[in-house]
This record gives C-alpha cells, structure tokens and sequence, in this order.
C-alpha cells in the first residue's frame, strides 16, 4: 500500500506540476498537495493494516496465524473508525483547496491577453555578450535600429520597443511573452564586440516557441548598419513570404564614428529609462555625441527631448532649435518631426504645422509610440477628443507597454468611469520584471483618485520597496497615503525622510502644503509653513510664477486671506507672461495661463474665495465667471458651492461614482475637504454634515485596515534593512 501510495501521489504531482500553469494555478499550491501527501500517508498505513479492499467489499484483515474461521464483517466500531477516517481524509483535502484559492486570491488581478494580430511581431533586446557593461547601450542601439527598419514594412505589425525592452533579461518564456504582448513571432539573438568585429546572431521563434529562422552576422564595425539592414530584411522575408528590401538611410541618421554613436545610445537609454536626474545625464551624452559628429541628426533630436521634458520652458529658443537642426540634417527623421510637432503645438499653438508634423513622424516610424501620446495630446487641445483616443489606441496597438502612454490611456478611462479597465492597464505595468516607476504613480493616482486609500498604501509600499531596494528610496505616496488617512504621525515620518538632504527650503514647499491639505492651520506644520512664507528673503529677486502662487495657496490655507490673495494674484499673473514676457500681466486671462486646466481650476477657485473673504466679490464673480467660460465645470461641485448652489454641490458629490469632483478632488477626500477654506462655508449645511459623516466612516474603516497591517509587519524596519543590505524584493 505505502508503494502504490507513493507512486499514486508522484502521478498526481505530475498532473498538477503540468496542469496547474496552464489554469493560472500559482507554483506555490504544489507546496499543499505535498503537505496534503504527507498528512493523509500514515492515515492510508493505518487504513491499509486494519482493512482489505476485496472483490466483497472492505472488510477487516484476517488475524495472521488462525485457522478457525473469522467473522470479517465490520462492526459498529469499525464504521465509527472508518467515518473518522474519511473526516480526516476530507478536512485535509478541503484544507488544502482552501490554501490553494487563497493562493489564487493573493495574486494580482490577471490581466486579460492580448489578441496576436497576424504578421505581428516583437524584437526583444539582444543579449550583450561583452564584458564590459558599457557596451550593453550598443545591444540596445542594434535592437532599436533592427526594430525601426522592421517597422517600415508595411505588411508587418511591429511592437515599439518599451513594450519589448519590459521583458529585458527575463526568465519567462516566448510562449509567455509572446501571449502578453500579444503578437505570433519573437525576434531574439545577442552581440559581441571584439576590437573592431562584431558578431549579431539573431533567431526567429513563434508564439510556441519554435524556432523560425536564425543566422549569424559577423561585420567590422563600420558596417554595423548593414547588419541591421540584412536582418530585418531576413526577417520580413520569413514572416510574410516575400522580400521587402528596406531603404537605405540618408547620411544625417548614420554616422562613421562610433564613439559618437556610443554616445548617442547611453543618452538614449537614460532618457528611455527615465531615472532621478535622467535629463542631466542624457544631455550630457547627446552634447558628447554632437561634439564628436555635428552632423548626426538623431543626438539633436535626442538632445531637444531631454532638454524639453526634462527641463521644461527653461531652454525653449534651443529645444526649437535643435529640433529644426536634426531635420536640415535629415528631413526624414521621424523623432525630429515628432519633437518640433510636439513644441509648435504645446508652445507656440501653432497645431496647423505641429499636429501635421506628428502625423508625418507616425507615417515615417509607425512604431514611434511617443509621437502617437504626444499627437493624441495635441487633437486633445483642439478639442478632437474622439481622435484624441484613437489615436492613443493606435499607440497602445504598437506598444501596449509604453509607461506614459499606458499612464494617459488609464486617465482616460478612470474618467469615463471605467476603473476596472484603467486597473488592468496600469497593473500590466506594476507587474513587469522591471517595473517603471510611473506604473506605481499612476496606480497609486487611480487608487487615491476612486478613495481606495489602502489600495494606494499598498501600492506605495512596494513602490518605497524597489526604490529602497535600488538604492534610490522615494516616499512621497506613502506620505500622502497616509495623509488621506489621517495618520499624522506616519505622513510626517515619510514626508520628513523623502525631503532629507534638501537644499533649498523652497524645495520642500510644494510637498508640505500637499501635506497641510489635509489638516488643521494650526498644526505644527501650518506653524512650521507659516514661518516659512513670513521669510521675505525667501522669494526676493525670484521671477517664478509657481513660487508665489504657492506662497499664496499656503497664506490661503493658512486663513490669512489678504496675503493669501496678493501672492496668488500676483503669480497666476505671471503665468500669463505680461507684455514684456516677464512682468505680470495687468488682468487675469484664464486662457493665457500656462498650466493643466485642473491647475487652473484649483488655483481659481482658492483666489475666488480669498477674494470674498476680502470682500471682494466683484473680483470673485468676475474669476468665476471666467472659468465657466473657459472650462467644462458643469461637474465641479467646488464651483458650484462658489457660486451659492450648495445644493447643485452635494448632488454631484453624491451622484460622482468614481473619479473627480472638479479639480484635485475624489471620493473619499475627507479630511482635505473639511480643511479646505473654499468648502468651509459650504459644508456647514446638516445635509452636507451627513454626507460627510458617511465620508468619515469609510475613511476609519481603510485606517482600520491599514493600523492592523502595520501592527503584525513593522513596515519601517523592513525599508531600513533593504537600504542596510540592499536586498532586491
């Protein structure tokens, strides 16, 4: 019996190892069935010894050694044992199930498979063979030219390279990745430098894993864009049976010298990556790259993207610039028609000549998925919203991964109402081998956004674990999580961690008025700003508009609204530029300020109500007026209450199911509304007091949630041995 147990258990181990992947299973359940194994194995020995299984039934063993005859029927005792048995047999085996859904239960929501279009495919990152850890930028510079060129061919449907490069050095399998990217081949191989040599190997493999085609490319390094040439030309042939021999690139997109085109690849993987300070570091590699050869068009290109996304309006006569220059020196540049698109839209509204020059980088680089986000940014402005998404859907066809383009498309939805969509976007993301830091911001913003508090702390938690754990900790969400709490000490802990180091006290403004959102004026932290902005040094000589509206959003906050309206005023005016583009402006134009309109809406409505709190109500009709002209706010509760409709207020707060309530406000915004001096008059309403009542539950029900889990896991300890010993998670 303890044989064929043995050899019936394994066969049941076998079936589930293969069975168990393929239902969605996780590993782990194998560990139960072998803890099931174990428990019910001496229940079957006993069983064994007392019994037999005969022809008649069960019955009991015949003693050994006895002639006489046996009465082997079973009696009323061995009924009683044989019911225990089998209770034990099916407590163990209902145990186990239950652990096994639990397991099932504990593991991300699963995210729906993407349909593999026909001639579809992704060219994953090739292996750097080298030593040296510098030339892993050459390896990703050969894949994103191969991926280019395979990207023109028209009969092929060519995954971007943010989506591919996720799976970088993953242990999953082509059946795996092929299945969540959703496309029938894989392109795979790695690269070896050797002096002047290098030696590209390249393999074709389907959806199942099989391989296609492969062959070897050894070239000097001069002809290392002949490679690529040769590759995608033999991968387009194998995909779709036929020869499509790509075009020869023009002189300004190639360059002889290689240390230029070194260069040019660390500028680009650092701005791809997106790391704290990423725009110094890649500046620095595209202004290397020109140095080296200032006739290289796309380190111009590069160099404006770094310089524009990352610096914002500090350098825009040269963003234009560089810009115009990569495509003199090569009109056909697809990054240098997308980025000049991007900047006549954006800064000069020129979208006559911006949205054209976009739609010009698509149809020249199908698989530039920047250019699709920045197009659908643009239609957006001019009001074409249904192109707008599609055109974001046409950018999430070719690269379902990108992280801001998923981070825009996910916004999209959450406003439509749509969580469970914006959830499953955004957790594809989080749930990558390397995950982008903006998939947590973005998941922590739709959590925050629909009140799901202890949602957005867990996401918080492993976004400061990866962060910790990479050596470059960052705990900004677990602050604010904690905030929407109310649990002051927590926030004031993380918030103080994440501004250690901090030069400039203006620095740490914007993050601590987030803070004292959330709470009473006088607070310690109201004191500890008021003593901040009362410092006149502070902001002497400073032409920045966002420095004195932040000073008046704190005087606001703060209740001293004759201050709090000066400052305000004054900054929004110097949003809007003046005559001179420098001084304030003499009127406040809701159109001409350079902000988001939520921004605008938010800043607003804080100076409307500073300005009747003055008595100037003239001037807070006139600002409100201005904003209902501008803006949709038909669903902004808060400019409904400004305008004396309470009741219009709480139908939309009560009515909104998911995110906004107007500008920077969401379900479950408790104790930022009752600390908010726009909604104090407001909320003074009994109507208004139960609704916030119910707020109040819901909040203390999450704060429940997370106390307890804080209680059995000392979260702090755990980030302070990550930053100890740098373990990865």
């Amino acid at each position: 019996m303890a044989g064929l147990y043995v050899v019936g258990v394994w066969l049941v181990i076998q079936v589930a190892d293969i069975s168990f992947p393929a239902w969605g299973v996780p590993e782990t359940a194998l560990r139960y069935l072998f803890i099931a194994a174990a428990i019910v194995f001496p229940v079957t020995l006993v069983f064994s010894w007392y019994y037999d299984i005969t022809s008649g039934g069960i019955v009991r063993t015949e003693p050994a050694g006895e002639a006489e005859t046996v009465d082997l029927k079973l009696k009323r005792a061995d009924y009683v044992v044989l019911s225990a048995l089998l209770a034990i047999g099916m407590a163990v085996l209902f145990g186990t199930a239950e652990k096994i859904q639990e397991e099932i239960r504990s593991l991300p929501a699963p995210t729906a498979a993407m349909e593999r279009r026909e001639n579809s495919i992704a060219v994953l990152p090739l292996t750097n063979l080298d030593t040296s850890p510098d030339t892993a930028f050459f390896s990703d510079g050969i894949t994103e030219e191969i991926l280019h060129r395979l990207s023109t061919l028209g009969a092929l449907h060519v995954l971007a390279s943010t989506s591919s490069f996720a799976f970088r050095d993953s242990e999953e399998g082509p059946a795996g990745i092929s299945e969540k990217l959703g496309v029938r081949y894989l392109l795979q191989g790695s690269i070896r430098r050797d002096n002047d040599y290098v030696r590209v190997t390249a393999k074709l493999v389907d959806a199942a894993g099989f391989l296609v085609w492969s062959q070897t490319f050894d070239r000097k390094l001069e002809g290392i864009f002949a490679i690529q040439t040769q590759i995608a030309s033999t991968v387009s042939t194998e995909i779709i049976n036929e020869i499509v021999p790509p075009q020869d690139l023009p002189a300004g997109r190639t360059t002889e010298n290689m240390e230029a085109y070194n260069e040019y690849l660390i500028g680009k993987a650092v701005s791809d990556a997106r790391t704290m300070d990423w725009h110094e570091s890649a500046q620095a590699a595209f202004r290397r790259a020109i140095e080296l050869d200032d006739g290289f068009a796309p380190a111009y290109a590069g160099l404006a993207i770094s310089l524009y996304i990352g610096m914002g309006t500090a350098h825009l006569e040269e963003v234009k610039s560089l810009a115009e220059k990569s495509l003199q020196l090569d009109p056909e540049l697809a990054l240098g028609n997308a980025i000049l698109g991007l900047y006549l839209g954006e800064i000069d509204e020129d979208y006559e000549r911006g949205i054209p020059l976009l739609r010009r980088a698509i149809a020249l680089d199908p698989s530039l998925s920047n250019a699709y986000n920045w197009l659908s940014l643009l239609l957006a402005q001019q009001g074409l919203l249904t192109e707008s998404r599609m055109t974001q859907d046409r950018g999430l066809e070719i690269d379902p991964l990108n992280p801001p383009l998923v981070a825009n498309v996910a916004v999209r939805e959450s406003d439509l109402g749509n969580f469970d969509r914006a959830e499953q976007l955004l957790g594809r993301l989080v749930n990558l081998p390397q995950p982008p830091a903006v998939g947590f911001w973005a998941l922590y913003g739709l959590y925050d956004t629909w009140g799901r508090f202890a949602d957005a702390l867990e996401i918080a938690r492993q976004y400061a674990r990866l962060s910790a754990a990479a050596g470059d900790p960052d705990y900004q969400l677990l602050a604010f999580a904690y905030a929407n709490l109310g649990m002051i000490e927590d926030a004031d802990y993380w918030i103080n961690l994440a501004l250690e180091g901090a030069e400039d006290e203006l620095d740490t403004l914007d993050l601590k008025y987030d803070l004292l959102r959330t709470r009473d004026a006088n607070s310690d932290l109201g004191n500890e700003l008021r003593r901040l902005v009362d410092n006149t040094e502070l902001i002497v000589g400073v032409n920045r508009p966002w420095t004195f509206a932040q000073f008046g959003l704190v005087y606001i906050q703060l209740r001293d609204f004759g201050k709090g309206s000066e400052q305000l005023d004054f900054g929004i005016r110097l949003y809007q530029g003046g005559p001179d583009g420098a001084g304030p402006a003499e009127h406040i134009d809701v159109a001409a300020i350079d902000r988001s309109p939520d921004d605008v809406a938010f800043m607003l409505h804080l100076l409307a109500c500073s300005y009747r709190q003055v008595g100037r109500d003239g001037d807070a009709d006139a600002i409100l007026r201005e904003l209902t002209d501008h803006f949709d706010m038909d669903d902004n509760a808060l400019q409904h209450a400004l305008t004396g409709d309470a009741a219009g207020a709480l139908r939309i707060l009560q009515t909104k199911t998911g995110p906004g309530w107007g500008s920077s406000y969401g379900p479950g915004k408790y104790y930022e509304i009752v600390n908010d001096p726009a909604w104090a008059e407001t909320i003074r309403a009994p109507e208004f007091q139960a609704f916030l009542a119910g707020m109040r539950a819901d909040v203390d029900r999450q704060r429940a949630i997370v106390e307890a889990a804080d209680a059995a896991h000392d979260f702090r300890a755990e980030i302070e041995q990550l930053l100890e010993n740098r373990i990865t998670p």
